[in-house]
């Protein structure tokens, strides 16, 4: 079992967190996504600025939740500008690491008539789901930690947050620190969010899962999250 952490505030961007307190002051859920729209545009903008937000919401967001709890220390660049690394701090002193990776396939398909329009450039975010992980995996850094603490849904989201000011984003990787399946409910939670048209609207064919093999949460996914069959590497969504 993962060590118990406890967010003071609440990150704004944990769906299930915000959505239960405005449910619990009758604050109607469509009023979420005017907060999270605002941010996006506006990292900094005042919750009464928010068109038609109501004032209760306003409190609640005052009172009970930050714009961002995690903080980015360092933003670190490969030599060969295909990786930026960012080292983020958690609300209480843990840290985890994003990459950003960037391609740029514009170049292969060159004065080849028939591919006209071909390649691009795009960037692909690499997220953590846990601080430290549980599996033991030998090749793997993160397995040499144990597990520390699970990510709340809110904390996965930031990453994408904190990523998108670098570059923009077309493609998710569960790949990170921690194993994503272990901590089901953040993760499901954040895969939602990274893929709603109206906010990130990541297409649910670029966010992939990676996992070990936890077998039940697999099944579970591919109920809860019907978007595409499941590739044989076991990585999903």
């Amino acid at each position: 079992m993962a060590p118990s952490r406890v967010l003071s505030p609440q990150s704004v961007w944990d769906l299930p967190a915000v959505l239960a307190a405005f449910r619990e002051h009758g604050v109607k859920e469509r009023h979420v996504y005017k907060v999270w729209s605002a941010l996006l545009k506006n990292p900094d903008i005042d919750w009464s600025d928010i068109p038609d937000l109501p004032k209760t919401a306003c409190a609640l967001l005052d009172q009970q939740f930050s714009r961002c709890t995690s903080t980015v220390l360092r933003c670190q660049q490969s030599t060969g500008g295909d990786t930026t690394k960012l080292l983020i701090r958690l609300q209480d002193g843990m840290h985890v690491e994003a990459v950003v990776m960037h391609y740029d396939t514009s170049d292969r398909y060159a004065g080849r008539q028939e591919a006209a329009g071909w390649g691009n450039k795009r960037s692909t975010l690499c997220v953590s789901s846990q601080v430290g992980c549980q599996m033991g995996c030998t090749f793997c850094a993160t397995g040499t930690m144990g597990l520390k603490g699970n990510l709340c849904c809110g904390e996965i989201v930031e990453q994408l947050v904190h990523a998108t000011r670098v570059t923009p984003i077309r493609n998710i990787v569960f790949m990170g620190m921690g194993e994503p399946l272990a901590n089901y409910e953040a993760v499901r939670a954040a895969v939602g969010m990274m893929g709603e048209p109206r906010l990130f609207g990541i297409g649910s064919r670029h966010i992939t899962v990676s996992t070990v093999g936890v077998i039940p949460r697999i099944k579970q996914m591919a109920a809860d999250l019907p978007v595409s069959a499941l590739p044989n590497d076991c990585a999903c969504w």
